[in-house]
């Protein structure tokens, strides 16, 4: 009898496993929607992501975009899981550079929770 509780229990652990790969993929997969607003006084002409145990930032995220100019801003959606994976989880340090190359840091900034990150 202890041998086919012990095989029912394997057998439901065994089919579950799948799920949870899915499950934890699907998280993995979850994209961050989030407003950048400019309200520096002058043209913001980088922005920059990272998990906050990095030492360096991500790449910039207005490559290809023009600056984004005062009093404007933009949309993007981010995937945490480009940024650092399950080690980055959802807080990440957000660097805006302007036109004068003076820059603002934002540190431990819970993108999964914030609609919207105002650059001053």
């Amino acid at each position: 009898m202890a041998h086919k509780s012990f095989r029912n229990l394997s057998l439901a652990a065994t089919l579950a496993l799948p799920l949870v790969t899915l499950a934890g993929s699907a998280l993995a997969q979850e994209i961050i929607k989030i407003s950048v607003i400019n309200n520096s006084g002058k043209n913001m002409t980088a922005l920059y992501m990272s998990p906050p145990d990095k030492q360096t930032w991500g790449q910039n995220e207005l490559d290809g975009i023009a600056p984004v100019p005062d009093r404007e801003k933009v949309d993007f959606e981010w995937n945490p899981a480009d940024y650092g994976g399950s080690d980055a989880g959802c807080v990440f340090d957000v660097r805006a550079e302007y036109e004068d190359g003076k820059s603002t840091d934002l540190y431990k900034i819970d993108v999964c929770k914030e609609t919207a990150l105002n650059f001053k």
